[in-house]
């Protein structure tokens, strides 16, 4: 080696001796979920990004470390360490990530879209154990439950359940009654968050999805380790979950399992019936996923099987015998996904199958040996399979000439067989394709448009198509508007399937018609930052209008049939405020809903509904400890209907409201989080429904139990960490 050459090569390597390495990382401080991080120098000038950054460092010096939806951290880095951050989110929620906008990973105020989140660190405030829990003080949202089937069920902005489309990880789940997902079958202890869209979202998601979406957002933990949740409810409930985390070169494991026990209510036990019958439900999940440089795959398989009996009244004259039904539901669901990291573009492919089998048995019961035996009629016995496979592939084209394009084909073939169905076996497929280009101009205003095309097998699909748009004033302002046409074809069960049992008896019509929809949101927020306190204040308006709106039409206390009721309207406006500081959080929101469900077309009469939520919470840094309080107030809830004979049937139910009251305790270096509280402070149990008919001038009166009334629950949470 020359002398020259030898200097120069000392030159090189003597600095780099000098010059140590130093290695950043962060994660969520409630999942422990690897964050993407940008870090900056004291200057801001910045270092690197990604899910580490590596510094090169010859002393000591201060960086900033930050993530989407996070708040900035400032931390002292010597050499040759590595450190290990753990992030709070961002106590104003603007700013927090969310996964259910197509077109990006982006925040709440980012997106176009209407949405709300709910995190994993409120469900534990909540004390929520499954969905419905979690939904449960959420404002344009109504819950309803069928006490016979033992399923709860929605209402979002003034729309049925059949018009929200349900989502785990982006992956639609089937198995409604009479419209109906059972929110209680979603387990939330290996979810990360829940984000609820509210406005037209059929242009992505197709069928069902009118009035919204709601995708629960599963936990990917990047380390060893396993929670477990013990839950009790003074109402009979007895719960327990657990998820375990292996982690993997490139990848890991994931299983979770759970159990949920309800051993019934009724408000005054007179025999052994129950008015909310019993209940027994077990869920599991197997995931594996893995990376290899711009690829990820997965693969998850979840079952759920739920038991529910309902046991009948002693029969006359001797009350030694009794009629049992039991109901058997099980869903088995397995989706694979591959994702593909481009320079210009991403993909995204998922293949979904989703196998749903119910059973109803009708037991003779002898209350003195306690044998039963099935009984001996074929249609007192019923069996149902539906299942269902999914394919969809999305490109995303990154910012071609400054321009987010997504582009997409969906496949959704679904078979019923049983033998309440028409010829015993029904099928039905859907296969579109959509479009959406999203553009922002000058960093202002930000245009989304869409459109989707579909083929389905049994009618004829419109061209759907959406505009949604976001403007940004000046001092933190946001404008969202958006417009979109829907489409919902009438399902296999609305189709096909009569269902019978004690208390139902429902038929299918074959002669329905599909459902249009025209909807429109429009949302204004404010932001402003009050000395210690991030104040957001919104105002929402919503407008929906349904052609060819497919209902259950009563034809008796216990019968009913699907028909086409003409046109549904639903319209609402809200106004919300939220304000947080590093101990205090308030939230409050008052809507007023107003419905038109066809009857009565020469005047169009709505029927309006108001509700008021509210939210306070209170965090003592010192101890890990939190208070939190849930209020939400229903009023009155007025509808009208068509009776039999032409006559107008008005139906109106008493207001009320339901309070909860929430602690939480972190101890242990916050391995061990316990959840304690009051549910229905109220004591709420049993509401006045009245009916009058404006024909014949008659009016009657029954009652609705809405909640098992003041109950007493408890959670605790520990987490084991390798």
């Amino acid at each position: 080696m020359s002398l020259s050459k030898y200097i120069f090569f000392i030159c090189l390597i003597v600095p780099s001796l000098g010059m140590a390495q130093s290695f950043v990382m962060a994660t969520d401080t409630s999942d422990e979920t690897l964050l993407y991080i940008t870090v900056r120098d004291s200057k801001r000038r910045e270092v690197g990004s990604g899910y580490g950054v590596q510094v090169a460092n010859s002393g000591a010096q201060v960086l900033s470390v930050s993530s989407h939806g996070y708040a900035t951290h400032k931390i002292k880095v010597l050499p040759n360490e590595n450190y290990t951050l753990k992030l709070s989110s961002n106590t104003f929620e603007l700013n927090t990530v969310v996964v259910s906008d197509v077109h990006k990973v982006s925040t709440v105020s980012n997106s176009v879209l209407n949405i709300n989140k709910i995190s994993a660190k409120k469900i534990e405030q909540l004390g929520a154990f499954d969905l419905a829990d979690a939904l449960a003080f959420e404002n344009n949202i109504t819950l309803s439950r069928d006490n016979a089937l033992g399923t709860k069920g929605i209402q979002l902005m003034g729309l049925g359940g059949d018009n929200v489309k349900i989502l785990v990880d982006g992956v639609p789940v089937i198995g409604r009654f009479f419209g109906q997902l059972d929110l209680e079958q979603f387990n939330l202890e290996n979810i990360k968050q829940v984000e609820v869209i509210q406005g037209p979202m059929s242009v992505i998601y197709g069928s069902n999805a009118l009035a919204g979406t709601i995708n629960l957002v599963n936990k990917q933990s990047n380390k060893s380790g396993a929670t477990v949740l013990l839950n009790y409810e003074s109402d009979g409930q007895y719960n327990i979950s657990g998820t375990a985390n292996k982690a993997l070169k490139n990848g890991g494991l994931q299983l979770s399992a759970g159990r949920m026990f309800f051993n019934g209510w009724s408000e005054n036990k007179v025999d052994r019936s129950y008015d909310w019958i019993p209940k027994e439900q077990y869920t599991a999940s197997l995931g594996y996923r893995y990376r290899n440089k711009r690829n990820s795959y997965s693969w998850k398989t979840a079952v759920l099987q739920a038991s529910l009996l309902d046991k009948g009244v002693p029969m006359a004259p001797y009350s030694e015998r009794a009629i049992d039904q039991k109901f058997t539901n099980q869903r088995l669901d397995n989706t694979f996904t591959y994702n593909r990291d481009g320079n210009k573009a991403d993909f995204n492919l998922t293949i979904a199958n989703n196998h749903f089998h119910r059973t109803k048995n009708k037991y003779n019961k002898d209350l003195i040996t306690l044998e039963e035996q099935i009984v001996p009629i074929a249609q007192e016995q019923d069996t149902q399979t539906f299942n269902a496979t999914i394919v969809r592939g999305v490109t995303t084209l990154k910012h071609w000439k400054g321009i987010s394009t997504v582009v997409g084909v969906d496949g959704n073939y679904e078979r019923g067989t049983g033998k309440r169905i028409k010829d015993n076996v029904q099928e039905q497929l859907d296969i579109a394709t959509f479009l959406s280009i999203d553009k922002t101009i000058r960093d202002k205003l930000t245009v989304r448009i869409g459109s989707r095309y579909a083929y389905n097998s049994a009618f004829s699909t419109p061209l759907m198509y959406s505009i949604q748009t976001k403007y940004s004033l000046p001092k933190s302002q946001l404008i969202k508007i958006a417009y979109g046409r829907g489409f919902r074809a009438p399902s296999l069960k609305d189709l096909y399937l009569n269902f019978v049992d004690a208390n139902h008896e429902v038929v299918g019509n074959e002669n329905l018609k599909s459902e249009n929809s025209q909807s429109i949101t429009a949302t204004y927020s404010k932001y402003q930052k009050l000395g210690k306190w991030s104040v957001n204040g919104t105002l929402d308006a919503f407008g929906n209008s349904i052609s060819d709106k497919i209902e259950l039409i009563v034809t008796s206390a216990t019968a009913a049939r699907y028909g086409n009721i003409g046109l549904y309207q639903s319209l609402g406006s809200t106004i919300g405020i939220v304000a947080t500081n590093d101990k205090l959080n308030v939230r409050t929101s008052y809507s007023h809903t107003g419905i038109y469900n066809g009857v009565g077309t020469e005047d169009r009469r709505f029927i309006w509904t108001p509700q008021l939520v509210m939210q306070g919470g209170y965090t003592i840094a010192q101890t890990s400890t939190s208070v939190q309080f849930f209020f939400n107030r229903f009023g009155k809830i007025s509808r009208v209907f068509e009776g039999q004979n032409g006559e107008n049937i008005v139906r109106n139910q008493d207001a009320y409201s339901m309070l909860d009251v929430t602690v939480n305790q972190k101890l242990r270096q916050e391995r061990l989080s316990i959840t304690a509280g009051l549910r229905n402070l109220a004591g709420v149990t049993t509401l006045n429904s009245t009916e009058t008919s404006s024909g014949a001038h008659t009016s009657g009166g029954s009652s609705v139990t809405i909640s098992p009334g003041r109950t007493f629950f408890m959670s605790l949470r520990y987490a084991f960490d390798k």
